[in-house]
């Protein structure tokens, strides 16, 4: 939880060195995207569709069009094929307005879906005038990020104050790579406690807040990002409180169905060690994850693809939780391969091919 700390202070030390407006202005272009519905272009409510068009004026001059995706898609100008690609495009608005026109239609497609692609324009910054010097744009995200840093802070700290051994546990690297039965806390082994609650809450807002950064840093790179769009402060708490919920029940419903499942299959008094080191490996998970931010961050970071990459580590790791919950289940159970196999699949294997299908597609 170190880590979390210092994500805050390195947010609170270099915050203009990460959202700092840099030589060009950018306007993201999502807002005024149409899709056309029986004939007409209306205003796109999300971006599910396969094709998307906007206009843009080329009349400004020294402006950019920048489009960027995931997968492969084409980029129609005034009705005419113009580029097929995969990745980055930035075309001269200078250079379209004199082959076109000087209004500009704009259609995207991609047989993947439009949630996938974003489109930009890069503007010139204008010199501020006398009246505006000195007076600093305000950041709604960086605002949300910090107040939200300082309560995950404030929470850690009740949490070591109060029960310090099972915190401790909880972030123990040691012991999550132990395939050998060792002592846990009596606090760790009782799963349904109100402490353990408080952790369960503490990771889910966690993960959340992480989740979050990750969602506003990668723009629509996965269609799930689109729907916890954050335009103002108060929205990214919104926003927050609402993923937490979600984590938390999603932790709650892992709980009942290891319930479930060991009583299916017979195991008896693994469901308090299984859900203990899934909790552990999303702390430490959440750990490493705030470390790589702090670096993107101070290393002012602004690729969508490497924020992208932290969902993909994530499940990385993820994946490394199960097979480590294998060999312990092995140490643990005198039951067959194909048994243990089974229950994994059903336990974990399978719930984490959900979840990376609903971040990837």
């Amino acid at each position: 939880m170190s880590a979390t700390m210092r994500l805050v202070l390195c947010l609170c030390l270099f915050p203009w060195s990460v959202f700092a407006q840099s030589a060009l202005q950018k306007e993201n272009l999502k807002d005024s995207w149409l899709i056309n519905r029986e004939g007409k272009f209306v205003k796109a409510p999300t971006a599910s569709a396969n094709s998307v068009f906007f206009w843009i004026d080329g009349k400004e001059r020294g402006n950019f069009l920048r489009v960027k995706g995931r997968h492969a898609y084409a980029i129609f100008i005034n009705s005419k094929l113009v580029v097929r690609s995969t990745g980055e495009v930035k075309l001269s608005v200078d250079s379209l307005a004199n082959i076109y026109s000087n209004k500009l239609f704009i259609g995207l497609f991609s047989s993947f879906g439009a949630h996938h692609l974003d489109a930009e324009l890069e503007k010139k910054s204008q010199l501020l005038s006398d009246d505006t010097i000195g007076l600093r744009k305000g950041n709604y995200f960086l605002d949300f990020a910090i107040l939200a840093s300082l309560l995950l802070m404030l929470g850690f700290t009740l949490l070591l104050q109060t029960n310090p051994t099972l915190t401790f546990d909880y972030l123990d690297v040691n012991k999550l790579f132990s395939f050998q039965d060792r002592d846990e806390s009596t606090l760790a082994l009782r799963i349904a406690s109100s402490v353990n609650l408080l952790v369960y809450l503490f990771c889910s807002l966690f993960l959340a807040l992480i989740l979050l950064v990750s969602f506003h840093s990668m723009g629509d790179q996965v269609l799930i990002a689109s729907q916890f769009t954050v335009r103002s402060t108060m929205q990214g708490f919104q926003q927050w409180i609402f993923l937490s919920a979600m984590i938390f029940g999603l932790l709650i419903l892992k709980l009942i169905w290891l319930v479930i499942l060991t009583s299916l299959f017979g195991f008896r008094d693994i469901v308090r060690i299984q859900f203990f080191n899934f909790v552990r490996v999303v702390l430490i998970a959440m750990s490493f994850l705030t470390l790589i931010t702090i670096v993107y961050f101070v290393a002012n970071v602004r690729d969508q693809r490497y924020f992208f990459h932290l969902i993909t580590i994530l499940s990385i790791i993820f994946s490394m939780g199960v097979v480590v919950m294998y060999f312990k289940l092995v140490a643990r159970m005198p039951y067959h391969f194909f048994h243990l196999f089974s229950y994994l699949c059903a336990s974990e294997i399978m719930p984490l091919v959900v979840l990376i299908k609903v971040f990837f597609y």
